[in-house]
């Protein structure tokens, strides 16, 4: 994405780890808008903000379990499930906007997940 925008609950994300592309999550709003819908911040990395990604290829990730999903474009994909591992906030932020004190989300942010995934935004939310 060349153009940074900020982002918003229901943006979507994809991990390069994982089959499926999701949108975050916001429960409860900071108190900051663009467009109607509730801005993010660096500490919105929790798992009630990041959901799973479906299958995770990461040959990090120690669930011995297997899982069986649709794939997004049909069919069926199986594997390990994902459970994003997030332990601090989202990086590349915009410092200079604060949402409730913290730096914003834009779409140039990125997280990496404890089993190597890099979770970056497909769309800002606000279409």
């Amino acid at each position: 994405m060349s153009d940074q925008y900020y982002v918003v609950r229901g943006a979507s994300m994809r991990c390069n780890c994982g089959s499926h592309t999701r949108k975050i999550n916001l429960p409860a709003s900071h108190g900051a808008f663009v467009k109607t819908q509730p801005m993010m911040n660096e500490d919105d990395y929790k798992p009630v903000n990041v959901p799973s990604f479906g299958v995770c290829s990461s040959s990090t990730n120690p669930s011995s379990a297997t899982v069986y999903l649709v794939a997004e474009g049909g069919g069926q994909v199986q594997g390990k499930p994902c459970t994003p591992m997030l332990m601090q906030p989202w990086m590349n932020t915009m410092e200079k906007t604060r949402v409730e004190s913290k730096p914003a989300l834009t779409t140039s942010s990125c997280h990496m997940c404890m089993y190597k995934g890099s979770i970056t935004f497909e769309s800002s939310g606000q279409e």
